[in-house]
C-alpha cells in the first residue's frame, strides 16, 4: 500500500493538493508559504498520512487524538485536512488512519467535520460514517457543516 507518514520532500506536493481539493478552505487557498509552515506544523505535531505513487502525493490524512479516558481503554480522535484524488485511494486512506486508532484503545471513536461546500457527505456515508450534528456558520456565514462520526469496537 503505498500510504505513509508524510516527509519534508511531500509538502510542496501537497499544498498542491489540497488547493485543488478544498477551493473554498480559507488556509489551503493562502500563499504557498503559509501553507506549507502549517504543513510542517501538522507534520511535527500529530500523525499526517499521504498516499504516494508514481511520486507524485495524491491523498492525505491528518490524525488527531482529542481525549483518552482515565484507564485509556477509549479514545476519542478526529480525521482532518483529509483529501484524495479519488474515491480509492480516499477508502485507502481512511482504512489505514482506522487501522492505526483501533490499534490504540480498546474502543475508539472518530469524528470528522466536513463543509456543504466540500465534496464528500456522500462517499462518507458509504464508508459507514454517520451524520451526528450540524452546525450553522461554522467555516463561513451562511455554510453548514456537517459533524460525521464512527465508532470501534
Amino acid at each position: 500500500m503505498p500510504i505513509r507518514l508524510i516527509e519534508e520532500k511531500d509538502y510542496e506536493k501537497l499544498t498542491s493538493l489540497y488547493k485543488a481539493f478544498f477551493k473554498t478552505h480559507t488556509l489551503f487557498q493562502r500563499e504557498r508559504e503559509i501553507v506549507i509552515a502549517y504543513i510542517l506544523k501538522e507534520a511535527l505535531e500529530r500523525e499526517f498520512l499521504v498516499y504516494e505513487e508514481q511520486g507524485l502525493i495524491k491523498g492525505a490524512l491528518v490524525i488527531v487524538n482529542k481525549g483518552t479516558n482515565a484507564n485509556g481503554s477509549h479514545k476519542r480522535w478526529k480525521f482532518r485536512h483529509i483529501a484524495f484524488e479519488s474515491e480509492r485511494i480516499g477508502k485507502e486512506l481512511l482504512a489505514e488512519a482506522e487501522k492505526r486508532v483501533r490499534q490504540q484503545s480498546a474502543t475508539a471513536k472518530v469524528e470528522l467535520t466536513i463543509a456543504e461546500s466540500e465534496e464528500g457527505l456522500d462517499f462518507y456515508k458509504k464508508q459507514e460514517y454517520a451524520q451526528e450534528g450540524t452546525l450553522l456558520n461554522h467555516y463561513r456565514w451562511g455554510e453548514k457543516c456537517y459533524i460525521l462520526g464512527k465508532s470501534f469496537l
